[in-house]
C-alpha cells in the first residue's frame, strides 16, 4: 500500500529518541514498522524529524507548541494538499483535520478547553482517497463534535482502547469505526532492571488538572517517599496549574525534572518503585502505562477509562467510581482528598507484583507488531469500504 501519514507540526518525529509527544511516538513506531513490511510510506511532518520512511517536510523544523492556531491550520492544509497530490491508497491523519477547524472562545483553566468546530467548506477535498483518523483524545468537550463532522464528510476512525470506542460510539456511524488498535511501545528499548533500587515514585505527563500531578505529589508525601516528576509546562494553563498546585507544595524529597531525554526516561521507569497515574479523567489509553509496564515497573492508577483494560491485573487499580471525580475543578475537592488517601493505601500493593507480569502483558498486547497489524487491517477495511461506496454512486 501507498500510505500518507499526516502528523502534527509542533514537535519533530524522533522515534526512540522522542523526548515528548505521545502522538509523535505512536506515528514514528507505526511508520517505521509499516515501511519495514514493504509499504510505501510518506510521513508529512516537520523537517527536523528522523524516520526511516519517506519524510515530506511541511516546515523546516518543528514550529513548537506556542505557534498560533492559524499557522498550525496553514501548515496542516499544506500537508493535506501534498498528501492528496501523492495519490496514495490511504491517508492516515493524526490531527483531526486541524486545517478545517475554527477556534471559538478559549475557556482553559488548569487544562485545555476551547470551543472548536470543523468548517466543512474549508476541508481539503481528498476525492476518492479514504482518510482514517486515529482518536487520540477523549470523548469530551469539542472533540465529539469534530468527530461527528468528519464522519459526515466520509472519514473513517480507529480507536485506541475499547473504553474510548464506547464513549465515541454515539458520534460515529457503525461502518466508519474500523476497530480498536492499541498504541505500541518499543519493547526492545525498554528493559527490566534486575538491580533496581525501587526507592522512589514516578509520575510523567502534562501538568494539568485532568492528569492530576498534584494527586501524585500528595500521595508521595503521605507515604514519605521521594517522587520524580517528569512533565511538560509549555502552555499557559499548564504554567498556571504548576504555579498553583505544584510549586507551593514541593518538599525536599520531590524532584521536578521537566522534559527529559528518552534514555533518562527509560532509566527512571526501570528504577522506580511504581509509576503513578493519578489522572482524574477517564484516560483514552495511557502511553505512560505501557512504557512503565515494559520496564517491569507496575502502574498504580484509578480504575477509570482505559486503564482497566490496559493495566488489568499487571498493576494496581484503585477503585474511584464512588468518588465522582471531575477534571474541571479549579481547586482540590473533598473527592480529590479521598482519592489521595485511597491511592496512598493502594501503592504498597505494587511491591507484590513481579516485574515479568507487566512486561509480559506489553509483549502480548502492546508491541509494535500488534500495532502495525491493526493498522494494516484498518487501512484495508477503509480502502474496501471507500471503493464500495464509490461503486454504489456509479
Amino acid at each position: 500500500m501507498k500510505i500518507c501519514i499526516i502528523a502534527p507540526t509542533v514537535i519533530p518525529i524522533l522515534g526512540r529518541k522522542q523526548e515528548y509527544g505521545g502522538i509523535e511516538l505512536v506515528v514514528a513506531l507505526a511508520a517505521e514498522e509499516l515501511t519495514r513490511r514493504g509499504h510505501d510510506v510518506y510521513l508529512f511532518a516537520p523537517g527536523d524529524s528522523h524516520v526511516s520512511c519517506n519524510l515530506v517536510s511541511i516546515t523546516p523544523s518543528a514550529v513548537g507548541q506556542g505557534i498560533s492556531f492559524e499557522k498550525e491550520k496553514h501548515f496542516n492544509k499544506i500537508a493535506y494538499e501534498m498528501a492528496v497530490a501523492e495519490n496514495p491508497d490511504i491517508i492516515w491523519d493524526n490531527t483531526l483535520a486541524v486545517h478545517a477547524q475554527e477556534m471559538g472562545e478559549n475557556h482553559s483553566i488548569f487544562l485545555f478547553k476551547a470551543d472548536i468546530a470543523i468548517n466543512r467548506e474549508e476541508m481539503v477535498n481528498t476525492g476518492d482517497i479514504p482518510v482514517i483518523q486515529t482518536l487520540h483524545g477523549p470523548a469530551k468537550d469539542h472533540i465529539p463534535g469534530l468527530i461527528k463532522t468528519l464522519g459526515e464528510a466520509g472519514q473513517f476512525f480507529v480507536s485506541i482502547s475499547h473504553d474510548q470506542a464506547k464513549r465515541f460510539a454515539p458520534y460515529i456511524e457503525r461502518g466508519q469505526h474500523l476497530g480498536t488498535v492499541y498504541n505500541a511501545v518499543d519493547t526492545e528499548f525498554y528493559h527490566i532492571n534486575p538491580n533496581k533500587k525501587g526507592d522512589f515514585l514516578l509520575w510523567l505527563g502534562r501538568f494539568c488538572m485532568e492528569k492530576g500531578t498534584h494527586i501524585a505529589l500528595e500521595v508521595a508525601h503521605k507515604l514519605d517517599m521521594p517522587i520524580k516528576i517528569v512533565g511538560k509546562i509549555a502552555e499557559k494553563h499548564e504554567k498556571d496549574y504548576f504555579e498553583k498546585f505544584i510549586k507551593p507544595n514541593l518538599r525536599s524529597k520531590d524532584e521536578v525534572l521537566g522534559i527529559i531525554s528518552s534514555e533518562m526516561k527509560k532509566d527512571l521507569y526501570a528504577d522506580a518503585y511504581a509509576t503513578l497515574m493519578s489522572n482524574i479523567w477517564p484516560e483514552p489509553f495511557g502511553l505512560v502505562a505501557i512504557e512503565s509496564m515494559a520496564s517491569g515497573t507496575p502502574v498504580v492508577g484509578p480504575s477509570l477509562g482505559s486503564l482497566t483494560e490496559v493495566v488489568n491485573g499487571s498493576g494496581v487499580l484503585v477503585p474511584v467510581e464512588d468518588l465522582h471525580l471531575n477534571e474541571n475543578e479549579t481547586y482540590i475537592t473533598d473527592a480529590q482528598l479521598k482519592y489521595i488517601n485511597r491511592m496512598a493505601e493502594y501503592v504498597p500493593k505494587a511491591k507484590a507484583i513481579p516485574p515479568e507480569l507487566p512486561r509480559d502483558r506489553v509483549e502480548k498486547l502492546f508491541s509494535v507488531k500488534h500495532n502495525a497489524d491493526g493498522y494494516e487491517t484498518s487501512f484495508a477495511k477503509a480502502i474496501y469500504l471507500k471503493k464500495k461506496e464509490l461503486k454504489a454512486l456509479v
